[in-house]
């Protein structure tokens, strides 16, 4: 049965999501124009759509979104489920997972429907650590020490459970990637604050391939056959965005869809953080287990979805901090009386939003170069961080006074949209 975990017992990353994320401003491109709010996001969809009376047997959906995360933080007035844990009982062994919840809610940033609802989904982050069983029911000792050697593989250590209202419902399996720790209890695989920013891969290919045979490079251009069959050169390269009558709005951002983490890519070079964390969760086969996906009879006749994978990080700029992230499902339509794989690929930075949770902004870098702590070999997991205490957040903001965040300033012109919406 599950229990209430005290927010100290959560894993970091778990702790660092903890609050309000959204589209807010957060600088401005190489030409000057401001990006990251709603009207501006660097966010996309890639979203292929069954259709027989089409010529082509399906269509393109894409779009840039903005959205709304909301992960709970245990508040009073909470409207999520607490953060809790779960005891797996083994024998000798019982694994705990640590749970924290979130709602998440997606818009149109354009198109005809723009400001519309296009998702929502809610779900769970867990951490599976594994401590030595304690006897009886109801075990009334203290907890017992979190021992590295009992832990399992890295590769598996974390997990994300989703529900959509699709009819889908995912566990995906993964990792925190990890550096060398001076507290091997503390942070067991390592430390998950990493310095200097992240490297973006231009990720997964977006071109759809035949279920069997699988391609030799899932990431190489499709063939000419497949070219010739669903058009995809054309569909894919193409910029579609329709008029306001035919509301034909399918490919408004051909270098996106090309290159689905390009949006992520200038994010990461315009808020060029100092530290970062980085988290991989997926259903595809690992080797020590895997994760799943179950969809509704319709889903799994019309469109099933075969894997879920995504990467997620976290960018640390000062006491500012964003999360990016990039994830691609990948759905079995039937074309022309064949089956193939198509990516459906999203993407998107959010910015840490207190305001919006009533919580201080926290400043979470444990690091010897950031100001707000000196010692992060020794610093206790529960302690107050400087930036979280209300009294004292005035005197700190003079004492590490710095360069404004990026979506401070005011006054950039927007991008204008490219197909004359």
């Amino acid at each position: 049965m599950p229990s209430r975990a005290p927010l100290p017992g959560v894993c970091r990353f778990q702790r660092e999501l903890i609050g309000c994320w959204k589209n807010l401003p957060f600088g401005k491109d190489c030409q000057g124009i401001v990006v990251g709010g709603e009207d501006n996001p660097l966010s996309y969809n890639i979203m292929p759509l069954p259709e027989e009376s089409n010529e082509d047997g399906y269509i393109l959906k894409n779009f840039r979104y903005h959205e709304r995360l909301h992960v709970n933080d245990d508040k009073d007035k909470a409207t999520l489920a607490i953060s809790a844990c779960a005891p797996n009982r083994g024998g000798q062994i019982t694994q705990i997972p640590h749970a924290i919840f979130y709602e998440q809610q997606v818009r149109f940033a354009e198109g005809p429907v723009k400001g519309s609802v296009v998702h929502v989904e809610n779900g769970t982050w867990l951490w599976l650590p594994r401590f030595v069983q304690q006897s009886g029911p109801y075990p009334d000792g203290p907890d017992t020490p979190v021992i590295p050697s009992l832990q399992q593989p890295n590769e598996i250590f974390i997990a994300k459970q989703i529900a959509i209202p699709h009819g889908n419902t995912v566990l995906a399996l993964g990792h925190v990637d990890t550096a060398p720790s001076c507290d091997c209890v503390k942070d067991l695989h390592g430390s998950q604050v990493l310095e200097g920013k992240p490297l973006i891969p231009d990720g997964d290919s977006p071109f759809p391939y035949p279920e069997e045979p699988e391609p030799l490079d899932p990431d190489s251009p499709p063939s000419s056959e497949l070219n010739d069959v669903l058009n995809t050169y054309h569909r894919y390269r193409t910029k579609v965005v329709g008029t306001e009558s035919d509301r034909n709005f399918q490919n408004p951002w051909p270098e996106y869809t090309l290159c689905p983490n390009l949006p992520l890519q200038e994010a990461v070079k315009i808020i060029n953080p100092d530290h970062y964390m980085h988290w991989h969760v997926t259903t595809l086969q690992r080797v020590h287990g895997k994760g799943d996906v179950i969809d509704i009879p319709f889903e799994l006749r019309v469109a099933d979805v075969k894997h879920y994978i995504a990467d997620y990080w976290l960018l640390f700029k000062g006491c500012e901090k964003y999360l990016a992230y990039t994830q691609t499902i990948l759905m079995r339509l039937k074309i022309k009386g064949h089956h193939y794989i198509f990516p459906h690929v999203t993407c998107n930075t959010l910015t840490y939003c207190p305001d919006a949770c009533k919580r201080p902004g926290p400043c979470t870098i444990e690091s010897e170069e950031h100001p707000c702590h000196k010692d992060p070999c020794h610093k206790d997991p529960c302690e107050k961080d400087p930036c979280e205490d209300e009294h004292d957040s005035k005197q700190h903001e003079k004492k590490h006074a710095g360069p404004k965040p990026a979506h401070e300033e005011h006054g950039g012109k927007k991008r204008q949209h490219k197909g004359g919406n």
